[in-house]
């Protein structure tokens, strides 16, 4: 019974660390689209809310429960898939501040432009393309995480079973 609520746990704070980080990078694409300070401001203020009180939170939470699930099964931390996700789980960890940071100077920078009643020029688009692409690699990791909790196994060691 421990097991199977640990699991659901782990399911769950997945399901909310992708679906939420997913859900406010596209938002926040989207307004920044929109070359409108206001949205952008709005938008961007909303989204560094949603990944401080949900998004973080579901991450520390993957943590916990992934240790307690290798725990329950006896699996050690050493086995190949279990050491490549944690690898690649801190690997998208380390972008999270960061990219916390420019959502929150991209918010500020759009804030007072709108305020100015002046449009964002090419340091909001510098920080814009930053945090963009700390985006794709952070979301990509987070695929190849989620294949590997699935499959049990690292994605040359999938890719060795297709050829």
């Amino acid at each position: 019974m421990t097991y199977l609520f640990l699991k659901y746990l782990h399911i769950i704070a997945a399901i909310f660390l992708f679906g939420f980080g997913m859900g406010s990078y596209l938002y926040l694409i989207a307004a920044s689209r929109t070359a409108n300070p206001q949205v952008i401001a709005h938008v961007a203020r909303m989204v560094v809310r949603f990944d401080a009180w949900i998004t973080t939170p579901a991450g520390f939470i993957q943590i916990i429960t992934g240790y307690l699930l290798t725990r329950l099964m006896g699996l050690p931390l050493t086995t190949e898939w279990v050491l490549t996700s944690l690898v690649i789980f801190l690997c998208v960890g380390s972008l999270w501040l960061p990219v916390l940071v420019l959502q929150t100077r991209m918010q500020r920078m759009a804030l007072a432009a709108a305020d100015s009643g002046m449009m964002l020029g090419e340091a909001y688009r510098a920080v814009y393309r930053k945090w963009f692409w700390m985006g794709v690699a952070g979301f990509s990791g987070m695929f190849v995480i989620v294949l590997m909790m699935v499959m049990k196994m690292t994605p040359w060691q999938f890719m060795g079973m297709l050829g």
